[in-house]
């Protein structure tokens, strides 16, 4: 945050327009003071025994929480233990490895770790685990669904992709939609 201090403005001035704004004659940027990051106040927050429900509503209240923090090691404790569908969750975990450059994650991660391992995965957890890492619903996509199905003349099926039957002609398109959006 930066303040601006404003110094040698005068009294009055003769622009109506002017008269409501002071004229800065010179400015001095100042730095303010900032407050603790993320990251700082998860340091100083998260401590090794506590459960699953503190660590959340902690980083929740500082606004540095995510699903995915509980997910991935609750998903890595079902692997552990030999849960079904361990190894679709282990393929999906191999795919996504870890950069090492999201300190709050790390923390975050650990923490849930270190609860879960000591009270375990409660459901909900659970739940999220498996349809991050076992459906394919990770970050927000929709599992992977296969091809439409079309019939042939001979009857059999085939999966065949759509074809385009016209050329892409960007420019009609814009056009189209605004008339249609105009009522022209």
């Amino acid at each position: 945050m930066w303040l601006v201090r404003t110094e040698g403005v005068p009294d009055g001035d003769s622009s109506l327009a002017r008269g409501h704004y002071p004229r800065v004659a010179s400015a001095r940027i100042v730095p303010g003071k900032r407050g603790p990051t993320k990251l700082q106040q998860l340091r100083d927050q998260i401590r090794p025994a506590q459960s699953l429900d503190e660590v959340e509503r902690i980083a929740r209240s500082i606004g540095a929480w995510e699903d995915r923090f509980a997910a991935r090691p609750a998903a890595e404790m079902l692997i552990e233990q030999g849960a079904p569908g361990a190894e679709v969750m282990k393929k999906a975990i191999g795919h996504m490895p870890f950069t090492g450059t999201d300190q709050r994650a790390e923390i975050l991660r650990e923490a849930c770790r270190s609860a879960m391992t000591r009270d375990g995965i409660p459901p909900e957890v659970e739940r999220l685990a498996r349809a991050f890492y076992e459906k394919g619903r990770r970050r927000g996509h929709a599992p992977e669904t296969s091809a439409p199905a079309a019939v042939t003349t001979g009857g059999m099926y085939a999966y065949a992709p759509i074809q385009p039957t016209g050329s892409l002609d960007i420019f009609s398109a814009i056009a189209k939609a605004l008339r249609r959006l105009f009522g022209r």
